[in-house]
Parts: C-alpha cells; sequence; structure tokens
C-alpha cells in the first residue's frame, strides 16, 4: 500500500516519469530501506531547481525512507553533461570545496525548516579520495562496455557537437557513487530528474555485477521543472533564482513566483510545495472565481518563501510589492533597501536624468526621451515629471534611492550613496 499511496501521489503532482524495477521499488518502501539524490556543487548556492529535488525528498522521507543528500566534491570537477549542449568550465578545487561547505549548511537549513527528519549530507569526494588510477580501471573500467555507454542520452545528445573523455567519463562516477553507497549506507534507491536516467540505470548494472542479478536495487526520476517553453527553471535558464537570500532576496523570489502564469504557479504548487490534493482544490477553485486576485501565485509564494526564507520575509515583499505597485514610495523604509539593491538600478553620477537613463540603455535616444516626457510617461517617486534637463538633487531621495517609472512596465532605481 505504501507504493501505491506515494505513486499516486507522484503521479498527481506530475511529477513522476520513469521507474527501474518497481517490483524491486515495493519491498525497500515496505523495508524503510536508504535512497539518494545528487547534486553537483557547480555555484556557492542552490537554485530554485534544486528545491524541487528537496520537496521530492520530504514526500519520500514521508514514506519511512532514509533519505541521503550526496554533494559532488569530486563529480562537480568533472562535469555531468546531462541536459547540456557545450562543455563545462572545469572548477577549481579549493572553488568546489567552498561549494560543498556552503551548499550543505543551506541544505542543513532548509531540510530543518521543511521538518525532514533523519537526513545525511554526504560528500562523494570521500568515494574517491583514495582510489588510484589504476583501481578505477582494473576494478571498475573492465565492467563498463563502450557501446553501452555512448546509447546514454546524456552522450548521444552530445556526440555531433563534441564530448570530452572528463564529461564522457561522468556516467562511470555516478554509478560508482551509487554502489559505495549500496555498500556503506543501506542505499537501494536512487532520485535524479528525467535527464538522469542513463547515469541511473548505469549504476543499477554497476551494483548487480558486484551482487547479483537478483539484488533489490532501484531508481525514479521524475520531470524536470520547466517553464511554459520547455526551459529547464534554474541557474541556466535567464537569471538564477538562487535559494540563497543573500544571493536572491526575499522580494526578488516574491516577484519571480507572484508573476508566474496560472499553468505554471499551478504547476510548482505541485511540484515544488506539500500542498496536499484538497488543498490545491479549493485555491485553484477559489482563484478561478477571481483570477485578477493571483490567489494561485500569492499562494504559492507565501509557501515558498516562508519555507526559503521566512513567513516575516514572504509579509514584507507582499506589503513592499503593494507599495511599489501603488507607487506610494514615501512609505519605504530603510528597511526596504536590502530588497530593493538587486532590482533594476543605476548609480547616480551627477548627470541630467536623460544622460543616465540613455547612457544606461533604458532609454534609446533624446527623441525617445522627450516622446515619454511629451506623453507624461517618465515618473520620479510617483510624480509625473516634465523638465528635460532635470538633475537629480539630495532632496529627491527616498532613503538613498530615487524610483524612476518609464511607461507602464519599466522601473529603475537610482541610488545615491553620498546620503
Amino acid at each position: 500500500m505504501k507504493w501505491k499511496d506515494l505513486k499516486s501521489n507522484l503521479s498527481w503532482r506530475g511529477l513522476l516519469k520513469d521507474i527501474a524495477n518497481e517490483d524491486s521499488l515495493k519491498k525497500l518502501i515496505n523495508n524503510g530501506d536508504a535512497f539518494y539524490i545528487g547534486i553537483d556543487p557547480t555555484s556557492d548556492s542552490i537554485h530554485i531547481g534544486h528545491f524541487l529535488s528537496l520537496s521530492l525528498v520530504k514526500i519520500l522521507s514521508n514514506y519511512g525512507l532514509k533519505p541521503i543528500i550526496v554533494l559532488g566534491g569530486f563529480t562537480g570537477m568533472i562535469g555531468d553533461p546531462s541536459g547540456k549542449n557545450s562543455e563545462r568550465e572545469i572548477i577549481d578545487h579549493s572553488v568546489v570545496k567552498n561549494n560543498v561547505w556552503k551548499i550543505g549548511e543551506l541544505i542543513k537549513e532548509l531540510c530543518e525548516k521543511m521538518d525532514i527528519k533523519n537526513f545525511e549530507i554526504f560528500d562523494n569526494n570521500e568515494v574517491y579520495e583514495n582510489l588510484s588510477i589504476i583501481s578505477l580501471y582494473q576494478k571498475y573500467g573492465k565492467l563498463f562496455n563502450i557501446n553501452t555507454m555512448l546509447a546514454k542520452e546524456s552522450v548521444k545528445n552530445r556526440i555531433n557537437q563534441g564530448i570530452s573523455y572528463t564529461e564522457f567519463s561522468y556516467q562511470l562516477f555516478q554509478a560508482i557513487d551509487f554502489l559505495y553507497l549500496f555498500e556503506n549506507k543501506n542505499v537501494k534507491l536512487q532520485l535524479g530528474g528525467s535527464d538522469q536516467w542513463g547515469n541511473i540505470t548505469a549504476g543499477i548494472d554497476l551494483i548487480r555485477k558486484f551482487h547479483g542479478k537478483e539484488v533489490d536495487i532501484s531508481g525514479i526520476t521524475i520531470n524536470l521543472l520547466t517553464d511554459e517553453n520547455g526551459n529547464k527553471i534554474g541557474k541556466t535558464s535567464g537569471k538564477p533564482i538562487w535559494l540563497d537570500i543573500k544571493k536572491t532576496s526575499s522580494y526578488e523570489l516574491f516577484q519571480f513566483l507572484i508573476n508566474q502564469t496560472d499553468d505554471m504557479a499551478q504547476k510548482l504548487l505541485l511540484q515544488a510545495t506539500s500542498i496536499t490534493e484538497k488543498e490545491f482544490n479549493e485555491i485553484k477553485n477559489e482563484h478561478q472565481n477571481n483570477p485578477k486576485k493571483k490567489l494561485l501565485q500569492n499562494d504559492l509564494a507565501k509557501r515558498f518563501i516562508s519555507i526559503v526564507h521566512s513567513l516575516e520575509n514572504y509579509e514584507k515583499s507582499f506589503n513592499l510589492s503593494k507599495i511599489l505597485f501603488n507607487e506610494d514610495y514615501e512609505k519605504i523604509s530603510k528597511n526596504d533597501l536590502y530588497d530593493l539593491k538587486n532590482l533594476p538600478s543605476i548609480q547616480n553620477e551627477n548627470k541630467s536624468l536623460m544622460d543616465l537613463l540613455i547612457e544606461k540603455e533604458y532609454i534609446s535616444s533624446r527623441r525617445q526621451y522627450r516622446e515619454f516626457l511629451n506623453n507624461g510617461s517618465i515618473k520620479l517617486n510617483g510624480k509625473t515629471i516634465q523638465d528635460e534637463k532635470i538633475i537629480l538633487k539630495n532632496e529627491f531621495y527616498l532613503e538613498q534611492v530615487c524610483f524612476i517609472n518609464i511607461g507602464k512596465k519599466k522601473r529603475v532605481l537610482i541610488w545615491n550613496n553620498n546620503i
């Protein structure tokens, strides 16, 4: 029954993609064995796409499985070719080591906030730090067939563009990870995005070569978190939405979530939060009755930001958004400045507003600037301006910042650090 419930839960959320050895999986869930999911530390933070992985960890841990989150202190220096059109840049060992530490601390914090019990964080550099090259080839290399490796999607998709031996070998190391965790930490299930299927099955094959074909071992892949154009949401899709508040403020995160379409808001609610089916249907129906209120998007933002940052940060971002939307700029406080720092901005250079906006390419020319002025489409702190030669003096600034609106959609902040 546990597997039936879990499968239904994953399917309803639109997460479940492929299953390796479903009969074995049923046994693993009933036994409460360990499972793992891997994250390569290619940056010093994880992004919104990784949160889907943590949500999945939460779901499986609720069914009694022990979660192990593997940070690729070793594999992060190689680079996974899955989903990539070109070779990754090699990351220096010291940088990867620092990334592992920072991501590990962030994941610990998030797991505690999400009430994920009995989790373990493991750096896979521990698997390889004492493994010699000759041992690698003799013990493992002989068990990998080149034809099978070439048939993996992650490799096939890169053959025409070219793939280095370094990235080609990535699947070998991910398979060794799985074997090591199976032998040392009772891990019998690997989770991953749909682009990890080839790597997961390579690990299953390797374990069976060492321990026999009858061993219960399994894998699950989930649908990647993608936007409406099929582009992967995360670090490589536009501006990264980081989970570290120092890199992406709560206000930025709020704006990202509140501006999602209805379809994307539903998808994110299902795949990246622990919303129940009853809660989801209630908010969806309420939203359909009055879509202009953006109830779906706001519920998503509240759930997400409350976990990633805090409920207080969500409420602060919600109120700040209302102030900016209503152009009620005088209500901006000093405490709001941090959240505003990462919005489109200019540093005051004692030039005219026209020259600043043209130089920073917010307006294309003097002619366009004058057209905006004549149409009443340029506002300073919510008030329409008409002076073509206006220079921003200290008295114009509200808590070190001027709010410039250009037309209906474009807003730029001009900072004065001399106040």
